[in-house]
């Protein structure tokens, strides 16, 4: 049985090309000695730019940055065949394929790593500290910048896709700038599947009442919708929206349609698979909470931006009574004499937060109520220092009518 041993070249491209040429005849004495004089100008330019020329750690480094630049030009200009590249050793200079390697390694570092939609600017300190990296530290193989290459250039082709989409919905780049372009795109295919009258990204109270349509018995997904909207596409993304529109219906539209997870949870809580939303200011945000929280919009009378009202609601919730708005002066005292003798049930306001409020608006409430309005209340509404008595709850009721949503006017007596 024979065993057969497998030789590898590990040796630069570079020097593989020199001595390829040097043994078949295609360089000679006189390129040799052109490359001796081309390379001290290049390490020392090298040098000069990551460090200085005058130590010779630098001018050591530089050499092996100048061999890795022109190996990876010429390997990529070459397409691996050793012929080709000693010829173009033979016909042009050291220091043109080291700038061609250089210039490679640029053009990567432009392209998009990953698919958001900010607007991207070249960044002079970013992108030397890459090509610092990546011509001596770590150093890419033509076939490792190839993969990179290949995967920056499926990412832009995804922005692109997702700035045409977004276009066509209706959609501006400082509205889109701080997501990705899968958002963009997950949100133009639920619109696309859905097939609304108008055809644009989803605001908040829009996307909900997709989702609902969604979710009704009766719905019937509008093909033609579609078919209508890639009738003047350009190829590319005609066949991207195919594939879009297929990975939608096999990833995102079940999560949509569940009951698992309210509409407003999905839009706020899912980091993956989440949706671009577009933020309309003149859009009414009780009309939204009522789309979300009904019960929540009915308790608060739709004032739940008034700190005032929630902390009667959740004064009256923490010491067992009806959760109100507003309290007359015998609630008031109510609310005081039963936290006076039992304390306030902190777990109750939290369970009533998370069964009741919107899910963009629960974090921020129940820290309200546990950093902020609980310690607060706790000081004011109790009677235990003997050297102040407040018997007649004088004091406290001042703090509430001061900080709740008080109905009774004149005294408190």
């Amino acid at each position: 049985m024979k065993n057969s041993v497998a030789i590898v070249d590990d040796r630069p491209f570079f020097e593989r090309a020199v001595r390829y040429g040097l043994e078949y005849g295609i360089l000679g004495r006189e390129h040799l000695s052109r490359m001796e004089a081309d390379a001290p100008k290049g390490i020392v330019q090298i040098a000069d730019h990551f460090g200085t020329a005058y130590l010779r750690t630098d001018l050591e480094t530089a050499v092996a940055r100048m061999a890795n630049l022109i190996s990876l030009y010429l390997e990529d200009f070459s397409n691996g065949d050793l012929f080709t590249a000693a010829g173009s050793l033979r016909d042009n200079t050291l220091l043109s394929h080291s700038r061609g390697g250089s210039e490679m390694l640029k053009r990567l570092h432009a392209m998009p790593g990953e698919t958001s939609m900010h607007r991207r600017t070249v960044d002079a300190a970013g992108q030397k500290f890459f090509v610092n990296e990546r011509t001596f530290a770590f150093p890419l193989s033509l076939s490792s910048y190839r993969e990179q290459l290949r995967q920056c250039q499926a990412n832009q082709m995804r922005i692109d896709f997702a700035r045409w989409l977004a276009r066509l919905l209706n959609a501006q780049p400082d509205e889109y700038e701080d997501f990705s372009a899968e958002e963009v795109i997950r949100s133009a295919m639920l619109v696309l599947h859905v097939g609304p009258a108008t055809l644009e990204i989803p605001s908040k109270t829009q996307f909900i009442k997709l989702v609902e349509t969604l979710r009704k018995k009766s719905f019937k997904a509008k093909p033609a919708v579609l078919d209508t909207f890639l009738r003047d596409a350009p190829e590319d993304f005609r066949k991207l929206t195919q594939q879009a529109m297929q990975d939608f219906i096999e990833t995102a539209l079940p999560r949509l349609k569940s009951v698992e997870k309210s509409a407003d949870e999905i839009l706020h809580a899912e980091a993956q698979g989440a949706f671009f939303i577009r933020e309309m200011p003149e859009e009414d945000v009780v009309a939204y909470d009522k789309l979300v929280a009904r019960e929540w919009v009915r308790i608060t009378k739709g004032d739940a931006d008034d700190p005032a009202v929630l902390a009667t609601i959740f004064l009256n919730v923490a010491t067992g009574q009806p959760a109100k708005a507003k309290a007359l002066l015998k609630e008031a005292k109510g609310i005081i004499q039963a936290f006076r003798e039992r304390g306030f049930d902190s777990a109750a306001v939290l369970a009533f937060i998370e069964e009741h409020a919107p899910f963009e608006q629960k974090e921020d409430l129940k820290a309200m109520w546990l950093e902020d309005l609980k310690p607060d209340a706790e000081v004011h509404l109790a009677d235990n220092d003997p050297q102040m008595p407040d018997a007649y709850m004088e004091r406290s009721l001042q703090w509430f009518r001061k900080n709740c949503m008080a109905s009774w006017k004149g005294s408190s007596r």
